[in-house]
């Protein structure tokens, strides 16, 4: 994805983010990870899933993804 949800260009700063917030919600996705790292990846997806869509990358409910 290279444009945010309006069609504005992502800055490397924004593609960064969205990486990072794709690369814990395919974390979370795993079926193999035990129950406090399945926790810490919860913690630390949550607040990165506020500032994806305050900054208009992203829109999905957690709560729609299962966490």
């Amino acid at each position: 994805m290279s444009t945010d949800l309006v069609g504005t260009e992502l800055t490397a700063t924004e593609t960064e983010l969205l990486a990072a917030y794709d690369a814990l919600r395919a974390l979370l996705a795993a079926d193999d990870l035990p129950p406090c790292a399945a926790a810490g990846v919860r913690a630390a997806l949550a607040p990165l899933a506020v500032v994806v869509t305050d900054l208009g990358l992203r829109f999905e409910h957690l709560t729609d993804l299962g966490v």
